[in-house]
């Protein structure tokens, strides 16, 4: 809302439900009615597309059903994941159903795009097409001759490996992995999607490792490989939570996020103190401390990530506060490196990191995207 000085963002306002029901919770800046800032309507994605044929050149296609379309939003900000819930073989045209929620800014229109998990598309060495209806696996094999017969294929079908979850207000406290490797975990871009702020991510509250109502948990030298998902996930209370000497790479989302929760869309502003059941937890205040503080991020190594996801980052930061960021190597990032998607809390320190080859896919951001900090000789 542009207020009576002409300034920006000086009325906070919030959109639930309807066209934010592909969000969980159902809740965006995005989707209210007026939202400001560049180019800024209210959310919306597009509802299909119709291909020509030499887009395709493998098309018509047989089956489509299990197929996914991944596109650009236009300016490259974020990529959407649609399933098809129709296609019609004689037009080429696309009906995309479950989807479109991995960004928070909509348009009516999709940039570039490409077609996966069709059978006409397995065409290049290391593909694989799974047939659910038959339950057979076809991989293009990336070699000479057959498969040999030892060969190992590895199929991952865990989105968590490491589960640490305790509540506010009896938190699971002192665990420490070390010296530890985690691998192959499955995707998660077409799982629940919320938007933690104002800023225009989303993001799946999910990960190979999964952190929630912890007090001084630690992760040291431990290796992150060709994870499809997010690497680690502070969600909402965890305090003193440690990410040191380890290395990313890899990784189909963000190396590294903390997000926590707020909750004043819980709250009746007709009748002060009264609550409304089974609102959202959304919003700006944070007072009742369910989020992320003193997070240490210290010394790692994160490279290749954002392999799916290209609204992605080394390290996201979204509702909250206190986190020291120091000494890392981040490169080779589809978007911003180090993203600060709020000024929730303040009293973050970002310093003696080395930062390059960040924004490669996308056109927005920079090595790091920051609203308000303390950066301390952080090379950008």
């Amino acid at each position: 809302m542009i207020a009576k000085d002409g300034g920006w963002f000086e009325e906070y306002m919030i959109g639930v439900e309807g066209l934010c029901s592909v969000y969980d919770p159902p809740v965006s800046y995005w989707c209210s009615e007026h939202p400001s800032g560049g180019g800024a309507f209210a959310f919306r994605t597009p509802s299909g597309v119709a291909v020509p044929p030499t887009k395709l050149p493998n098309s018509p296609y047989k089956d489509a059903s299990q197929a996914l379309l991944f596109v650009w939003r236009p300016s490259r900000w974020a990529n959407w994941m649609f399933e098809v819930e129709n296609y019609d073989v004689n037009t080429n045209n696309f009906t995309f159903g479950k989807g479109g929620n991995q960004g928070a800014r909509g348009n009516n229109k999709g940039g570039d795009f490409f077609i996966e998990n069709v059978f006409e598309e397995l065409d290049n060495p290391g593909e694989f097409f799974y047939n659910e209806s038959t339950g057979k696996l076809f991989l293009f094999f990336n070699g000479t001759g057959a498969p040999p017969a030892d060969a190992n294929v590895v199929v991952p079908n865990l989105q968590v490996l490491v589960n640490i979850s305790g509540t506010q207000w009896n938190p699971v406290k002192g665990v420490k992995h070390s010296g530890l490797a985690f691998t192959a975990t499955s995707y998660t871009y077409m799982e629940r999607h919320g938007v933690p702020s104002a800023g225009d991510w989303a993001l799946d509250r999910f990960g190979a490792i999964y952190l929630q109502g912890t007090e001084r948990v630690t992760f040291d030298s431990c290796a992150f490989d060709r994870l499809d998902g997010n690497g680690v996930m502070i969600s909402g209370y965890n305090r003193n939570a440690t990410i040191s000497h380890s290395e990313f790479s890899f990784i189909g989302g963000n190396a590294m996020a903390a997000w926590g929760y707020t909750n004043e869309t819980s709250s009746d502003p007709g009748r002060p103190g009264v609550r409304i059941e089974n609102a959202p937890q959304a919003g700006v205040d944070g007072t009742d401390g369910n989020h992320p503080r003193y997070t240490q991020i210290i010394s790692n190594v994160a490279r290749e990530v954002g392999l799916y996801e290209k609204q992605s980052s080394f390290f996201i930061h979204a509702k909250t506060a206190e986190t020291t960021i120091s000494g890392n190597v981040f490169f080779n990032g589809p978007r911003a490196g180090i993203n600060f998607n709020d000024g929730f809390g303040g009293g973050d320190v970002i310093s003696q990191n080395l930062v390059f080859s960040a924004c490669r896919e996308s056109g927005d951001h920079g090595t790091c995207q920051y609203s308000t900090a303390i950066f301390q000789s952080t090379t950008f």
